[in-house]
């Protein structure tokens, strides 16, 4: 009896001691494959969490190990870092604008229009964003004739997906001064029917008219932005870009915004557009200077990222600047967005002031010209950690411009999703032997060049740009040289840890291991084991900021299957 008392004493001793010893957490999340988004893809089955960042990972023996407040079962779930969309557009609407994602119809569109006009004042503007003539039924794209039946005294404009064109009606191109005999505006075209009439289409500057839309209120501008971001956390996105901001909006609406926030928001990272075009090189660089920081500047929450400028337009338009001429018009090559003399003294002196340069680049050609200037910049004064970068990098540049980006280190922030959403822009203008490598993935990394996936908005779900990085898939299920694809832990490492780098935090955000931020998101199936097809059916279930929830699709409703 005395013996086995003392070994009961014992024991109790033991637990109670390994009790004592245990690790204290506010989380724990265990019971489900936890994709690490490592360079070694690490797989963990639990991870602990502890006033907003994660302090170890292991297995399931990790549960014994530390004491919980709270603690999540995923019952076979995946986990994995938050998305980071390292190339966006997110904007605060103002009450005149109209949302046409889903239209597919010109009818439609017409009716969304005629709806709007009944909730603003007489002869107030219509602005609205995102119709495309590939899902229309009409197979068209719209005209001002269309808009004038719908809206004939209130001015209408109306960007297509992507922001490289738009459609005016014939009561803004009054206002704007543009009639039949009018010549395109530096660096825009204006469309024309066959009888030589303006048809409302304006390709790439389209400032002309939408530089006459009244500014909203800022406080406007701010609540609607706040919805709009908190709204990403649904598609698991916990960090963002948006790729376009000017400094007045930077003061004005994002500042504001992220230092007076009401509900939880992404971590954000804002992109600054100078407006070299209309400022010249010394006004771009004033108004830079006026900013009184460069890029890294600001807090866990808001960061300044790149300077952004177009060095061409896009295949929405069509004005991407391309060594070949478009399929359907071999004598059209696009062209530069802006004066390539002045963008270089420009970028040279951001370069030497420390900024990290992002620019837009579409066309081989463009790519190609972006590349030997930052080549150049870099030789004359060498940076170590610039980290710039070309956004898009749609059609495959030559050898030479690939093996100069992987010495001198520029990255790619890609949007393999075009491959799906584009398809039917590219069929159009693209050549076949460019089709097979456009949104180049794997080329570029077999060459050693750096590289973070995103949206551009279009659409903004990562789930579309990991079915078409892993698929080469095009919304019509053809498929577009399928040696470029990759494997779905590289497409989620590349829509995580990828943006991280890109934006210097990769020290913070983007891994699943101790010491980042534990944002974190649930989805309801392993995206590993999944066919491909299966990726646009997968749904968050739960996302977390710090570690906090911050969106479940148990208690708010679901995000959805993406299909079309």
């Amino acid at each position: 009896m005395k013996v086995a008392s003392i070994f009961s004493l014992v024991a109790a001793l033991l637990i109670a001691g390994c009790s004592q010893h245990r690790q204290n957490a506010d989380l724990v999340i265990h019971g489900g494959p936890i994709f690490s988004a490592q360079a070694n893809n690490k797989i963990y089955q639990a991870m602990a969490i502890k006033d907003g960042k994660i302090v170890s990972v292991g297995d399931e023996q990790l549960v014994r190990q530390v004491k919980a407040r709270q603690t999540i079962d995923l019952k076979g779930r995946f986990a994995m870092p938050g998305f980071n969309d390292a190339h966006s557009h997110i904007r605060g609407r103002a009450k005149r604008y109209i949302d046409l994602s889903e239209v597919t119809s010109i009818a439609e569109l017409q009716a969304r229009v005629s709806n709007k006009i009944a909730e603003l004042p007489a002869g107030e503007w219509i602005t609205g964003y995102g119709w495309s003539e590939d899902r229309l039924a009409e197979k068209r794209k719209p005209t001002r004739i269309d808009l004038d039946s719908a809206a004939p005294d209130n001015p209408v404009f109306l960007d297509r997906e992507g922001g490289h064109s738009g459609v005016a009606n014939t009561k803004a191109l009054t206002l704007a001064g543009l009639t039949s005999s009018s010549q395109d505006p530096e660096g825009g075209q204006l469309e024309r029917m066959a009888d030589g009439s303006l048809s409302g289409i304006i390709r790439e500057n389209r400032t002309i008219v939408s530089s006459l839309v009244p500014d909203a209120e800022p406080a406007e501008i701010r609540a609607d932005l706040a919805k709009r971001l908190n709204a990403l956390f649904s598609l698991g996105i916990t960090s963002v870009t948006d790729a376009s901001t000017s400094v007045d909006d930077y003061r004005s609406i994002w500042r504001p915004l992220y230092a007076n926030a009401a509900q939880p928001l992404p971590r954000a990272t804002v992109q600054i557009n100078p407006d070299l075009v209309h400022r010249g090189p010394q006004g771009a660089i004033a108004e830079l200077a006026a900013l009184g920081a460069v890029t890294g500047g600001g807090n866990e929450f808001l960061r300044i990222g790149a300077v952004k400028v177009f060095v061409d337009g896009g295949f929405t338009g069509p004005a991407a600047w391309t060594t070949k001429g478009y399929r359907n018009d071999s004598d059209y090559h696009g062209a530069a967005a802006v004066d390539l003399q002045a963008l270089e003294i420009f970028s040279a002196r951001a370069h030497i002031a420390g900024w990290q340069l992002g620019y837009h680049a579409i066309g081989d050609l463009a790519i190609k010209r972006t590349v030997e200037m930052f080549d150049r910049i870099l030789t004359a004064n060498p940076r170590d950690n610039h980290r710039h970068h070309v956004n898009h990098f749609s059609v495959l540049p030559d050898d030479p411009s690939l093996k100069t980006m992987a010495r001198q280190q520029i990255g790619i922030i890609q949007q393999p999703n075009f491959t799906f959403s584009l398809e039917g822009r590219y069929r159009t203008y693209l050549p076949d032997d460019a089709l097979a490598h456009n949104n180049a993935v794997a080329t570029p990394l077999r060459n050693g060049i750096k590289m973070a996936f995103s949206s551009d908005i279009i659409p903004i779900d990562p789930r579309v740009g990991v079915y078409a990085a892993v698929t080469r898939a095009g919304i019509s299920g053809a498929i577009y040289g399928p040696d470029e694809a990759i494997d779905v832990a590289l497409a989620l490492r590349l829509y995580t840890a990828g943006g991280a780098w890109m934006n210097f935090r990769e020290k913070e955000v983007g891994e699943i291991s101790p010491g980042m931020a534990a944002d974190i998101i649930i989805i309801d199936r392993n995206l590993l084991a999944l066919a491909p097809k299966d990726i646009l059916d997968a749904k968050v279930d739960m996302t977390f900021i710090g570690g906090k929830i911050v969106f479940d699709r148990a208690k708010q409703g679901p995000s959805g299957s993406y299909r079309r």
